[in-house]
């Protein structure tokens, strides 16, 4: 073997050996510390509370004995002159009005799937992902118990599958089905029956089919007048009414208002912030705005009120509910609380891992909580940053700290520093500190 051959070898095994030293070194020093990487998250600020429903109500009263039949689905939007109830001799004389008007979907659904100019043209490759599709969007409507959607989303679902049956040729029409559906319905349409009285009416606006009591009482132009008792005996005793004096009411406009009871302690409620708000009753939210709070005797019960201009089927069906705020939606680098020191300058801020060396950045809070808080992200060196190793358990030693945040610079001469919440208490810069094992190692 010759000398370059020689050298070369022992080159080579030296560096081996330095690398694998610097590496033992460095996996030693990192083993001293538990470290949580600085990410971005979100965290949205929630209050809940008992809603109650302010509206410009009219009630509609029932002039006739019998049994109801309405053509309109709560919350539809009426003219003044249309019909809003059908007076009949019994229920089944409405069961068989609603059966035609069943079977005469079920027949339109199968005329539309049978159509040459739509099975002509699909191949089962395009519509089998869609019946998968839809398949598990009716599952997740029957998770949320979204009965409105669901009715929509049964007949998408099945006239794909009958165009499937027809296209993979397992049908050839569907003809058969519709003349019984037919028979079925001519034999249904001569039990029919007139209505007894027709209700309609006498102005424009949105109906709702069921009342109960408050209506005229709790006016959106009235909020000073509300109390926190009266608004605890609505939540304790609002019903619908089932006297059968009223067909219903009409809601004159799509504005509303809700009023509720909050603690002022429990967040910021800034009146002409827009808010989310989500209801116990629907999965649907809507966009609203806090109007006003008012305060009461109790310090820790103050009356919110809110307006919105939405207005769905679900959000007319009862006059008090569970509603929940989502108030502000903070985004930031999320630091573990337990973490968090300060400085000699009493500044806020948290150790973190510069390879063998520890540096102190400052935190800006926009967002807190009892397990962490969230810092304004910037782009300023001082402040710590995204995929910074924060650390959250281990001795921080004095020879290896460094008060700027780049390794290159010069070392200074440690600062004196604090955890939070022992403002009094100092720790030297020669002895070491431990900081505290974060409650949690989370990640966005």
């Amino acid at each position: 073997m010759n000398t370059v051959t020689v050298r070369i070898l022992v080159f080579f095994l030296s560096l081996f050996m330095l690398i694998t030293v610097f590496s033992q070194v460095s996996m030693q020093f990192k083993d001293d510390y538990v470290t949580e990487a600085a990410l971005i998250y979100s965290s949205a600020e929630k209050v809940s509370f008992q809603g109650v429903y302010l509206r410009n109500e009219t009630v509609i009263r029932n002039t006739s004995s019998g049994v109801l039949s309405y053509p309109n689905a709560d919350g539809s939007k009426i003219a003044n002159g249309s019909v809003v109830a059908y007076v009949y001799g019994s229920e089944e004389d409405i069961w068989v009005n609603n059966r035609i008007e069943v079977l005469k979907e079920e027949v339109k659904l199968l005329e539309n799937a049978q159509n040459p100019g739509t099975t002509a043209v699909v191949n089962p490759e395009f519509i089998s992902p869609l019946i998968d599709e839809h398949y598990q969007t009716i599952a997740f409507l029957i998770a949320e118990n979204d009965l409105d959607a669901l009715a929509d989303e049964r007949k998408q679902l099945q006239t794909l599958m009958d165009i499937y049956q027809i296209v993979i040729k397992e049908e050839t029409d569907f003809n058969a089905a519709i003349d019984k559906l037919q028979e079925e319905i001519s034999a249904l349409e001569r039990r029919q029956k007139e209505p007894k009285a027709i209700i309609t009416s006498e102005s424009t606006g949105y109906f709702i089919s069921h009342t109960d009591g408050y209506e005229g009482k709790l006016s959106p132009d009235n909020t000073s007048e509300l109390t926190v008792d009266k608004i605890k005996d609505i939540i304790a005793n609002a019903k619908n009414d089932s006297s059968g004096k009223y067909v219903g009411k009409m809601v004159d406009g799509y504005c509303w208002k809700m009023a509720g009871i909050v603690n002022p302690k429990e967040s910021n409620f800034r009146i002409g912030s827009e808010i989310t708000v989500k209801f116990a009753s629907t999965p649907d939210t809507v966009t609203a705005v806090i109007e006003d709070l008012i305060e009461s005797d109790d310090p820790e019960e103050s009356i919110i009120i809110l307006s919105c201009d939405e207005l769905t089927y679900s959000l007319v069906q009862r006059r008090a509910e569970r509603v929940e705020l989502i108030l502000n939606d903070y985004e930031g680098i999320k630091v573990p609380r337990k973490a968090i020191r300060f400085n000699k300058e009493n500044e806020k801020g948290v150790y973190i891992l510069l390879g063998q060396r520890i540096a102190f950045k400052k935190i800006d809070p926009i967002y807190e909580c009892d397990e962490y808080l969230l810092s304004q992200i910037t782009s300023d060196a001082d402040y710590v940053s995204v995929y910074d190793d924060i650390i959250t358990e281990g001795e921080i030693s004095a020879d290896l700290y460094v008060s700027e945040t780049t390794v290159s610079e010069d070392e200074e001469s440690v600062p004196e520093e604090k955890t939070e919440g022992a403002e009094g208490e100092n720790t030297s810069a020669t002895e070491t500190s431990e900081t505290e094992t974060a409650s949690e190692s989370e990640s966005a």
